[in-house]
């Protein structure tokens, strides 16, 4: 059997084997986490229209390392079908200066997202806006179900918790489904009355995934496979967290040794493009927004028609025959011509290139993927935070 186009015993052999499968195991875990989204509906919508009813509250998204990306790519759309003020904060900034986001006593909802439920700063992000006594509603997003945040806050009356399926907090440092899921959740949960809409879209998207795994993952080992002096993840809107995101796992998985930036398509000429002088691998992940998209492309020619030492990848959801023209490999979906509504939508699809590429490029490296946290150096859950009370 493959996984990510490598014989298991092989994977196996070079230490390489779960963050591979927890990779591949994505789609089966998409597919749970709407089934149990679907049998909690009732639950959700009551409690939606419980803080509906709160005046002023506001909704801060918090999350740390991968959780934090995933709550900045759905910060806007949830903005806009909530109608309300959505602050996506980092729990590792929000607890150095509390008083620079939380500027007054407005009720709030609280949703934390993470993997283990049990890191320092986000049980801490809770208690700070416990002690301004602010009224205080909490949405729990977290892969495992036995983290401290979800014994201390999971039964509170004023809180939700819905289960993550268990299989998504595994034994990678790699936060693959553990990041996907998030998303998945927190689009989900937030426009349950949409429910319909995502059960097709998801359909499509695990289909995509399918088609991915099978015939372009090896294309994917062929970029993989080159030296990069540095590698640039480029996205615009929702797509930049995106890019952030490829940047952390191949700065994970390559335990460092690869360097890495991330920018957005238009900020990409103002300075960052003199990396195109190195050996750089530069990934456009395209939005599917017709306006932005005039703009991303004018980047991509302006760039592959001088590309010096670079090579360029361009990720989109439909054929596009401009960026196929104007790139050195070329990824796209949305083989059903399906209407997403965001581009926050869409990033389940983007996450398997960028996901794929960070494991590739690490065992090209030699990276012992599965044991990267038995060095000490770095953890699954952070360690070593000091909390300083005010």
């Amino acid at each position: 059997m493959r996984i990510l186009g490598i014989q298991e015993d092989e994977l196996k052999r070079i230490d390489g084997y779960h963050t591979a499968l927890e990779m591949e195991r994505q789609l089966e875990l998409w597919e749970e986490g709407i089934e149990i989204i679907k049998r909690n509906t009732d639950k959700i919508r009551a409690f939606l229209n419980k803080i509906e009813e709160v005046e002023g509250l506001k909704i801060y998204l918090v999350g740390a390392g991968s959780s934090a990306k995933a709550a900045a790519i759905t910060e806007n759309y949830l903005r806009r079908i909530t109608k309300k003020e959505v602050i996506s904060i980092a729990s590792t900034t929000l607890i150095e200066n509390e008083d620079n986001y939380i500027l007054d006593n407005s009720p709030v909802l609280l949703v934390s997202l993470g993997g283990s439920g049990n890191t320092i700063e986000g049980l801490e992000a809770v208690e700070i806006f416990k002690k301004k006594g602010i009224e205080l509603y909490q949405l729990l997003i977290i892969c495992n179900g036995k983290g401290e945040i979800i014994s201390k806050y999971g039964e509170d009356k004023n809180s939700l918790y819905i289960p993550i399926p268990p299989r998504t907090k595994d034994k990678s440092i790699a936060a693959t489904g553990e990041f996907t899921l998030l998303i998945e959740y927190l689009l989900l949960i937030f426009d349950i009355n949409n429910y319909d809409y995502y059960e097709e879209m998801f359909k499509n998207i695990i289909e995509d995934a399918g088609r991915f795994l099978k015939e372009d993952i090896y294309k994917s080992h062929a970029v993989s496979n080159k030296i990069y002096d540095t590698v640039a993840a480029l996205g615009t809107g929702a797509l930049n967290p995106l890019a952030s995101e490829m940047c952390l796992k191949i700065s994970e998985l390559s335990t460092g040794l690869q360097r890495t930036e991330f920018h957005s398509m238009l900020e990409f000429r103002h300075g960052p493009k003199l990396a195109m002088n190195s050996k750089c691998l530069i990934s456009f992940f395209f939005s599917n927004d017709s306006q932005s998209i005039k703009y991303e492309l004018d980047v991509l020619k302006e760039c592959y028609s001088n590309k010096i030492n670079s090579t360029i990848v361009a990720i989109s959801m439909d054929y596009d025959e401009e960026i196929d023209k104007n790139c050195d490999y070329y990824f796209y979906f949305n083989k059903n011509n399906f209407k997403y509504s965001d581009d926050s939508h869409i990033v389940f699809q983007y996450s398997l290139y960028l996901q794929s590429f960070a494991i590739l490029n690490a065992i090209r490296r030699g990276s012992k993927t599965d044991l990267i946290c038995e060095s000490g150096i770095v953890n699954k859950v952070a360690q070593g935070v000091v909390i300083y009370k005010r």
